[in-house]
């Protein structure tokens, strides 16, 4: 029977090691963990490295996966790249050349290990660069191995935090949820933010708040950028933590008197319900230990301490626990802390937009995500069975308003969004409620002829001088359109979108399916279709967004002219429509407003 390619190249490399010149120092290991094809030990024999060994396992799909190198796991939080269970991360990756020298590939992971760790670990400053350098990483191990301690503490099994905007140091507020029915009253989850953000607020939000709540507190501390985060300098005890908390606050803050005033305003409130003989909700827990937490922010990064208070807080210092935390604030969730500038200027931002269907629904999770701070959104229709094929809701929101139910979705999802839906007629709606100022951004795609004729002829009273976008596809999907519109350049109260704008003269009447029923049917397009309007869409309305003071253009997107001659219905495409031998292909085009309705 022929071999398969992977045990013929797992040969060549047994060959080299068990009989080969490799056989001199290494010799092969008959334990495989799971997963492990093949694996020996190679003894280093040079008392000059802090590693004396390094054990070579192939997976079993090597060299589609390159070889595993791991030593001692006592070197674990002592030399980088160590992970808890002695494998050593490296970054190796597979080459083509493998298959053809997997000796090669073995010679190369074991250089990439001399010259990526047993080499320049022999330099301390080195090794304590590393572990700054990979500190999340690091921190996660730690927090993790922690918990498998037997001495450790129990805390929560989540922990978020939205960090605000913590300056040199902030308090904040806890809200920690025991399970129903847990035995050992152990919080599952807990929320901490800063000041006024209502921890159990964001909790409730994004549907974390289940079991029994308690309240806890906080400590938000920033340390400066060049403040090391390694095995070597991050507190191993409370005191440690304190002398790190007055540092990094230039001693306006100490974490011994924070900690006590959080008990002892604990145990007074706890005195005060009991004095009240106010019923209790759920399982209670002892004075003194609601939780506490210090959360230390370096750059994008979190680390979190727990905080236990003792029984004799004069006679023993509080105890830590090392606490993986992660950040649920808007600016990590939706930038990353990447280019906050345009992330915060875009969170300033009202849109208004009109129309929640296949292209609105799209457009109103694009604009949300990118990080725009107030979304209301308008439609007058329910969400139907049919619609779930293409729009963003699905058929657990049937029989919703759609405008309510997307907004409600968005609210969960999207930290940091301030999101409404109102079920009601565009034109209506807007009467009531708009005027100058009242919105940034107006965006209508609504896809009805007649809301862009109301707008037109009531602009300036129910908008004034704010930007108008108004977007739409075509029949089919067969091209998509984004027209902004400023009051220099406004759109027309003649609607001239069929004759002016569109790519050809497809007729909505000639393509629309109809249903046995007054008024019903549908236009035959998918999800991809859309999707491809939908994203080309939003880029240009986040652009504006970005630079309200662009002029009136017409951005369109359009298939190809071989999309148009195989449509089974008589067409003629206009000039912006892109030649191509392909059904599959496309074209963006950009427009002036004013040459487009002839006024250049």
């Amino acid at each position: 029977m022929e071999r398969s390619p992977f045990e013929a190249v797992a040969a060549q490399v047994r060959d080299w090691l068990d009989a080969g010149p490799g056989s001199v120092w290494a010799r092969r290991v008959d334990r495989l963990r799971a997963g492990e094809g093949h694996a020996w030990i190679v003894d280093l024999y040079d008392d000059a490295l802090p590693v004396r060994y390094v054990r070579i396992a192939l997976p079993l799909d090597f060299p589609a996966n390159p070889c595993e190198l791991s030593v001692d796991p006592g070197h674990f939080l002592k030399l980088p790249h160590i992970e808890a269970d002695g494998h050593v991360c490296l970054g190796l990756v597979p080459i083509p050349h493998d298959y053809d020298d997997p000796v090669a590939a073995i010679t190369r992971a074991l250089e990439a290990l001399d010259d990526q760790l047993l080499c320049p670990s022999a330099d301390p400053h080195w090794v304590q660069e590393q572990f700054h350098n990979e500190r999340a990483s690091y921190w996660a191990h730690c927090c993790g191995k922690r918990r498998q301690a037997p001495d450790r503490r129990a805390v929560a099994a989540r922990t978020f935090v939205d960090v605000g905007s913590t300056g040199n140091w902030s308090e904040g507020a806890i809200a920690a949820y025991i399970p129903a029915g847990s035995k050992h009253r152990r919080y599952a989850l807990q929320v901490a933010t800063v000041a006024p953000v209502d921890p159990h607020g964001l909790a409730a939000r994004h549907g974390w708040a289940d079991g029994t709540m308690v309240c806890g507190s906080a400590l938000f501390v920033r340390l400066a950028d060049d403040e090391l985060w390694t095995p070597a300098t991050w507190p191993a005890s409370f005191d440690a933590l304190d002398a790190l908390v007055r540092r990094a606050t230039h001693g306006e803050c100490s974490l011994t008197q924070w900690a006590g005033k959080c008990s002892r305003a604990d145990v007074a409130a706890r005195a005060k319900r009991t004095a009240k003989g106010r019923a209790k909700r759920g399982p209670e827990v002892p004075p003194g230990q609601s939780p506490l937490l210090v959360v230390l922010v370096q750059g994008p990064l979190v680390f979190g301490y727990q905080v236990y208070a003792t029984a004799l807080p004069l006679l023993k210092a509080p105890c830590i626990e090392p606490v993986c935390v992660t950040r649920v604030d808007a600016d990590w969730a939706l930038a990353r802390d990447h280019n906050l500038d345009v992330l915060h200027e875009r969170r300033k931002k009202r849109v208004l937009l009109l129309g929640n269907g296949s292209l609105g629904s799209s457009l109103a999770k694009a604009l949300a995500r990118s990080g725009i701070g107030y979304l209301d959104v308008v439609d007058v229709q329910l969400m139907g069975v049919e619609n779930t094929s293409r729009h963003e809701l699905g058929i657990a929101e049937v029989g919703q308003p759609k405008a309510s139910a997307l907004a409600r979705k968005l609210w969960r999802d999207i930290p940091g969004l301030d999101v409404r839906g109102f079920r009601a007629d565009a034109s209506t709606w807007i009467t009531k409620n708009c005027r100058p100022e009242t919105y940034d951004l107006v965006v209508e795609c609504t896809a009805e002829s007649s809301v862009r004729t109301f707008i037109s002829h009531l602009r300036s009273t129910l908008f004034g001088d704010t930007p108008i976008v108004h977007a739409w596809t075509e029949p089919l999907c067969s091209a998509g359109h984004v027209v902004l519109t400023q009051t220099a350049v406004p759109w027309p109260a003649d609607d001239p979108a069929d004759e002016l704008v569109n790519a050809s003269d497809l007729s909505a009447r000639d393509t629309r399916v109809s249903l046995p029923a007054c008024s019903d049917g549908f236009h035959p397009y998918g999800a991809a279709d859309i999707q491809l309007v939908a994203a080309f869409a939003a880029e240009r309305i986040i652009g504006i967004l970005d630079d309200m003071q662009q002029p009136s253009t017409v951005w369109s997107w359009v298939r190809s002219s071989a999309y148009f001659e195989a449509l089974p219905v008589p067409v003629n495409p206009r000039a912006i429509v892109p030649y191509s031998v392909s059904k599959a292909d496309s074209a963006t085009t950009t427009r002036s407003l004013s040459n487009v309705l002839g006024y250049e």
